[in-house]
């Protein structure tokens, strides 16, 4: 179970850790570009958009959870026609079928610098989020905006995306045909394949890399006889957490 969040610190979760270092990826990138495919509009939309898609679905899953049904925002108690306004503009964008959806989120930002303007700040206190005292996050207007409107801290978004990345889960499922429905899981296996990153590209695995994913698929086929999905999850958990435990030696 998720520990209580703290406002202002995010904790990395063990398997979050492992998994950016098995795929060989900053933990940092990964969550910028969680942040960076946030956005109103894709919230709102409902067609398919690569990485906006999976985030907004990840978003609107902890919301639901967390907050259920809110009595509405605390930032934006005041001026409720400009305010209705806005968020009228991006919804009629995101259900218009014509055009692009990259045209239409881009169009949807003057809308986002509205509310951004208007809002008072409750649970944003910066537009720059401290993992720790050296490492920030540059949190997108799209970001805070969703927090203000559901009186979420950024710590929350953040935390609940990390708490979804399990190497182990997902092996474990799809060795049984488990429906994996885990968005969150999905988005992160696209930054694994280049979605997102600074240089687009994969990063260069080496022999003791390919050693490990070659070991990976024997471990696959030895857990046929595991019918069970918490044992399957035990045994990859077991076998990933000894890979993170060579390479941070």
């Amino acid at each position: 179970m998720k520990t209580k969040t703290n406002n202002h610190v995010i904790t990395i979760p063990l398997e979050f850790r492992i998994a950016c270092s098995l795929y060989k990826l900053d933990p940092q990138e990964v969550l910028q570009i969680f942040i960076d495919h946030v956005t109103v509009y894709d919230s709102l939309s409902e067609d398919y958009s690569e990485g906006y898609t999976e985030v907004s679905k990840t978003i609107g899953l902890y919301v639901l959870a967390a907050r259920g049904m809110s009595n509405g925002s605390y930032a934006y108690r005041h001026g409720q026609d400009s305010i209705a306004i806005n968020f009228k503009g991006i919804y009629d964008l995101a259900q218009r079928k014509n055009g692009y959806a990259k045209a239409k989120r881009r169009k949807s930002l003057s809308c986002i610098n509205e509310l951004y303007a208007t809002m008072e700040r409750v649970y944003t206190f910066s537009d720059t989020f401290y993992v720790d005292e050296h490492i920030t996050l540059e949190v997108s207007k799209n970001f805070i905006v969703l927090c203000e409107l559901h009186n979420c801290y950024p710590a929350e978004y953040l935390e609940y995306f990390m708490d979804q990345i399990s190497v182990a889960e997902m092996e474990a499922k799809t060795g049984l045909e488990v429906l994996n429905d885990n968005f969150t899981m999905a988005f992160f296996m696209k930054i694994v394949l280049g979605f997102g990153l600074a240089n687009d590209e994969i990063p260069d695995f080496n022999e003791e890399d390919m050693i490990f994913l070659l070991d990976l698929e024997d471990l696959r086929a030895q857990c046929y006889h595991i019918v069970s999905l918490e044992e399957r999850i035990a045994v990859f958990k077991a076998f990933c957490q000894n890979r993170y435990d060579q390479i941070a030696n």
